[in-house]
C-alpha cells in the first residue's frame, strides 16, 4: 500500500494551495488527457514544477488526490438521485444517467479516474466499496429481502459498477449510438443483473410498476 501525504487541515493556510493544485491538475487532464505531465499541471497552477511537490510527496500522491476529488464529485451526482421516487427502472435509469452525463462532460477526467482510481489507490477502492454498500442499503428500501445478505448485494453492485465503467469508456472512445441510447442500454442490462439477484431471494418485481413506498430523502 502506497503511503500518501494527508490533505491539509481545513484551518491550514496550505489548504488553499493544495486545492488550487488539484483543480489545476484536473484542468490539465481535461485538456491534455490522463497522462498530463507535472509541468503542465504546474503551469496551470502558476507554480514552478518543483513547487508542486512541496504539497504532494510524489506524482502518485498527486494522482490520488485528483482521483479522489473526481470520484467524490461523481459520487455526489449519483447519490443525489438515489432516492428518486417512481418505478424501480426510474431509480436505475437516474443513477446510470448521472454517471454517463458526468463522464461525457469530463471525458479525460473519467478516463483518468477509471485507470488510476481502480488499480492503484487503496483508499479510493475502499470508498468505492463503501459506496456500493450505501447503494445496497437504499435498494433494500425497495426490496427488504436484500438486507438478508448485504454482502451478496454489494458484490452484485460492484460488478455493475465495473460494467458501467467498461461500457462508458468504450462509448467515449467509439461513440456508437447516442448518449441516451447508451443510458437505456445500461439501464436494461443493470435491471437484468439485479432481477437475477432478486430472484435468488425469491423476490419478483415489476420494474415498471410504481414503488409501493417512496423512500424519504435525507434519511
Amino acid at each position: 500500500m502506497t503511503l500518501t501525504s494527508p490533505k491539509p487541515r481545513a484551518d491550514s493556510p496550505l489548504l488553499v494551495r493544495y486545492e488550487q493544485i488539484v483543480e489545476a491538475a484536473r484542468t490539465a487532464i481535461e485538456e491534455h488527457g490522463p497522462e498530463a505531465l507535472t509541468g503542465q499541471i504546474a503551469k496551470r497552477a502558476g507554480l514552478a514544477r518543483p513547487n508542486v511537490y512541496r504539497h504532494f510527496s510524489s506524482k502518485g500522491d498527486l494522482d490520488h488526490a485528483i482521483a479522489l476529488s473526481a470520484y467524490q464529485e461523481l459520487r455526489a451526482e449519483i447519490r443525489a438521485r438515489l432516492d428518486l421516487c417512481g418505478t424501480l427502472l426510474d431509480v436505475i435509469r437516474a443513477s446510470v444517467e448521472a454517471q454517463v452525463i458526468w463522464a461525457d462532460k469530463h471525458q479525460n477526467l473519467y478516463r483518468f479516474l477509471v485507470s488510476r482510481g481502480h488499480s492503484r489507490f487503496q483508499q479510493h477502492t475502499v470508498e468505492r466499496s463503501d459506496f456500493a454498500a450505501e447503494i445496497t442499503e437504499v435498494a433494500a428500501r425497495y426490496a427488504p429481502g436484500l438486507a438478508d445478505d448485504s454482502d451478496a448485494g454489494e458484490a452484485t453492485l460492484v460488478g455493475l459498477i465495473g460494467l458501467f465503467d467498461a461500457s462508458v469508456l468504450r462509448w467515449l472512445s467509439r461513440p456508437v449510438g447516442t448518449r441516451e441510447e447508451l443510458i437505456e442500454r445500461l439501464t436494461a442490462q443493470a435491471w437484468l443483473i439485479l432481477d437475477n439477484h432478486l430472484r435468488e431471494f425469491d423476490i419478483h418485481t415489476d420494474p415498471a410498476a410504481p414503488l409501493r413506498q417512496c423512500p424519504q430523502t435525507g434519511n
